[in-house]
């Protein structure tokens, strides 16, 4: 397994660990307006699947789920606009272990290639730059937010 699956099982993992004794029905709650467990179980599960797509792969996420995890749009505090925890729960999953997947079977000629998603070309200009963001960096720091929404709904922290 490679630095970044290793990376990505772990991930995946703290976020379960965030969510283990969370209700469903709480999952849209917004305490100070903080990002909701819906939402950024939406939001990073379709940039794994960005990062699938830069890695020559599809994703894995329903087609429905772009609108709900844009970030141009507000969030909606209506539980039944989203999908049940353990769905979200278990699509987030697959989208990163098959952007993982293809992250390992992917060649250094591949990952070398110019990226084209149409932001952060200058800052991360290959496809191994942008994937790793999108796989790594980026999701911890969603993460943060998952872990903050949990402290501000009253529970303790995992560790």
């Amino acid at each position: 397994m490679s630095v970044i699956s290793t990376n990505i099982v772990a991930t995946i993992g703290y976020a379960k660990g965030i969510l283990s004794d969370v209700e469903c029905d709480t999952m849209c709650e917004q305490p100070m307006g903080l990002n909701h467990p819906a939402w950024l179980l939406i939001h990073l599960a379709g940039a794994a699947d960005y990062a699938a797509d830069l890695l020559g792969g599809k994703g894995v996420c329903p087609e429905s789920w772009s609108v709900l995890g844009d970030t141009k749009k507000p969030l909606s505090s209506n539980r039944s606009d989203y999908p049940k925890k353990q769905e979200l729960l278990d699509t987030f999953e697959a989208a990163f272990l098959n952007a993982a997947k293809l992250y390992d079977l992917s060649t250094e000629s591949d990952l070398a290639k110019p990226q084209k998603l149409g932001f952060f070309e200058t800052e991360l200009p290959t496809v191994a730059d942008m994937a790793t963001f999108l796989i790594v960096s980026h999701t911890n720091l969603h993460l943060g937010q998952l872990s903050a929404w949990r402290r501000a709904m009253g529970k303790g922290p995992l560790f």
